[in-house]
């Protein structure tokens, strides 16, 4: 733009906040302010602002107000770019050739108000331009070191991770939370037990219990989250909650706060959680007893629940329809077979385990192992091992470590008819209880085979149903 001789210089303004945890935006406005003044002070027209707040200089998120700062240097809008200071406007290297490309060709300053002027137009702007880059890309990386060796330090000595207060601890992050660590111990008993992630992630939100997360999608922005099977699975995983110190992704030892749930608990529920053949074996749909669970009488194919007539749904041979048993009948009779089992004096010695191993000796075996894991990288960075027995030593204390787990899993399993067996009012009891805990204690118990009722049956024959109890 001119007017008469003067040439007006076209600035754009650019100020950036990273990691604003407060969610005041007063980083910005000092930027700003102090942007503004310089441009008054040059007699620059500031043509457009480019304020971006909260977006972490380490980070890779895509910066849209810098994207749209370099399309309008790109297509000439821009003779100068204000920023308060160099690591403001770039967060990398890659950053900074972009900018020197989107300059160079069109003559563009980049004043900084603290800093120089570097003309992009000649060497020795570009130059100092990349210097500066390098040099708070190097305090970004100096700082990420020293915050990752701190986490380290942490982490070997048991303190709580930073970040958001997990679920089932108080802000404090070693203090259990009443209701929710509650709430974890009883869903692991029910995992265990054979209940759904579903069907757990429901009884949290019937709790009035939230994640902490907030919802950011189009449908109730703001939100608590609701509990998720996903959700619910990724906290029972956590080994926070048996009183062990993960650091990325590793158990580096015992925490400072005391566990929710014992070690064995919490093995065997990542053994059942990480088998990769649960969702496989899950049928696709569990809204009826012995869907996916009983077999057809013909082919032995699994059979599905379907309706057949409003009044009743009928279970169907999943692959060539050889069967199709009227559904509300088989479940009665199914339902009376197992409460009349567990309703017997001897139905306590299905809980009984003679093999049950010793938990503390376990988890002092776990320990040691862990620690001599950590022991071979001194020793190998002391020049006491090579490369190759470092390797070889490794893998063999990796597989001593999951064949401890692995037992350790065993002894948390629980049977799925602890709170069954035994009971005054069984039928109670029974009807208590979820569907999948009812599934789950069937599976347990027996493999049930449907045959086909005959022509022209009419009254429901028992002895079309074949029940095989399973052994111990």
């Amino acid at each position: 733009m001119t007017d008469g001789s003067v040439t007006q210089v076209r600035a754009h303004l650019y100020v950036r906040v990273s990691e604003d945890k407060t969610g005041e935006e007063l980083g910005v406005t000092r930027q700003r302010d102090d942007s503004l003044t310089l441009a008054r002070q040059r007699g620059w027209i500031v043509a457009r602002e480019h304020p971006e707040n909260d977006t972490s200089a380490a980070g890779h998120k895509l910066r849209p107000e810098f994207e749209a700062l370099l399309t309008a240097v790109a297509a000439g809008e821009v003779d100068a770019i204000i920023a308060w200071s160099l690591d403001r406007l770039t967060r990398n290297r890659r950053d900074t050739v972009r900018l020197i490309e989107a300059c160079e060709p069109r003559r563009a300053v980049i004043a900084l108000v603290r800093g120089s002027d570097l003309d992009m137009s000649t060497p020795a702007g570009r130059l100092t331009a990349d210097i500066l880059a390098g040099v708070a890309r190097h305090e970004i990386e100096q700082k990420s070191d020293r915050q990752q060796r701190a986490s380290r330090q942490t982490a070997d000595n048991g303190g709580p991770p930073a970040g958001p207060v997990p679920f089932g601890f108080l802000p404090d992050r070693t203090t259990h939370h009443p209701e929710q660590a509650a709430a974890i111990r009883a869903a692991y008993d029910l995992l265990l037990a054979g209940e759904s992630l579903a069907g757990i992630a429901r009884t949290w939100n019937e709790a009035g219990l939230t994640s902490g997360r907030i919802r950011t999608g189009v449908i109730d922005t703001g939100e608590p989250s609701k509990w998720r099977a996903e959700t619910v699975r990724a906290v029972l995983l956590k080994p926070r909650n048996a009183g062990l110190r993960a650091y990325l992704g590793e158990v580096v030892g015992e925490a400072q706060w005391k566990p929710i749930v014992p070690v064995e608990t919490f093995q065997a529920a990542v053994a059942l959680l990480t088998d990769p053949g649960r969702r496989q074996a899950a049928p696709s749909a569990r809204g009826h007893l012995l869907s996916g669970l009983a077999r057809c009488g013909t082919c032995g194919a699994p059979v599905n629940a379907g309706t057949r007539r409003p009044e009743y749904f009928a279970y169907r041979c999943r692959t060539a329809g050889h069967i199709a048993r009227r559904g509300d009948h088989v479940d009665a009779y199914v339902r009376a077979v197992v409460v009349a089992r567990l309703s017997r004096p001897d139905a306590v010695d299905l809980l009984r385990d003679d093999t049950r191993p010793d938990v503390g000796e376990l988890r002092i075996r776990s320990l040691a192992l862990r620690s001599r894991l950590d022991s071979l990288a001194v020793d190998f960075a002391d020049g006491e091992l090579t490369a190759s027995q470092l390797r070889t030593a490794t893998e063999r204390i990796r597989l001593q470590i999951a064949q401890v787990d692995a037992a350790l899993a065993a002894a948390g399993r629980v049977s799925v008819l602890s709170d069954l067996a035994g009971q005054p009012d069984t039928a109670a009891v029974w009807d208590g209880l979820a569907l999948d805990r009812q599934r789950a204690v069937i599976d347990a118990l027996m493999v049930i085979t449907l045959h086909p009722p005959g022509r022209g049956a009419r009254t429901f024959d028992p002895s079309t149903i074949k029940i095989e109890w399973r052994t111990a």
